[in-house]
């Protein structure tokens, strides 16, 4: 690299070409062709991102019960303090 300070025009183009050139080299995907099994390894990331979501899934599901829990509660304490006071 040269030491010469770039304007910010020039620094935003090499930035630009830089982010093209490595995406138009070689397309890379996580995920195996339909010709190639898996390895064992991503079969194994792909299992753990699998659970991973279910339990996100469990967890959100839990939690707007438990949500939905407290407002009912809340709708009875304030009926039970309405009509009791």
């Amino acid at each position: 690299m040269d030491k010469e300070p770039l304007t910010r025009r020039e620094y935003q183009a090499r930035q630009r070409h830089e982010q093209e050139q490595p995406a138009s080299a070689a397309p890379t995907s996580d995920a195996p062709t339909a010709g190639e099994r898996p390895t064992r390894e991503e079969s194994l990331r792909l299992t753990k991102a699998k659970l991973e979501a279910e339990r996100t899934a469990n967890l959100k599901h839990r939690l707007n019960l438990v949500i939905l829990g407290l407002v009912v509660a809340i709708v009875l304490v304030y009926l039970v303090l309405f009509f009791v006071g």
